[in-house]
């Protein structure tokens, strides 16, 4: 009677051990994944800011150098040097 008790329930306890050794595992590694995850979407947030920092500072540039030639057109046709 005792043997076929542990019979039965060895097998089932093997296996309940081994599914929580795999889920703390897999719980792991999702972590590790997610904080990677993390990190590249920081970085991507980073290189997208930089990126528009650049276009905003040639926007700038072209919005000056347009103004730059309006207000010497303007001197131009008024007589101005």
């Amino acid at each position: 009677m005792g043997l076929d008790l542990i019979k039965t329930v060895l097998p089932l306890l093997v296996f309940v051990i081994g599914a929580l050794v795999v889920a703390v595992r897999l719980q792991a590694q999702v972590k590790e994944l997610q904080k990677d995850l993390d990190l590249l979407l920081s970085r991507d947030t980073y290189v997208s800011v930089v990126r528009l920092q650049a276009q905003q500072e040639q926007t700038d540039k072209n919005i000056s150098a347009l103004w730059h030639f309006c207000n010497t057109l303007r001197n131009k046709f008024n007589g101005h040097k």
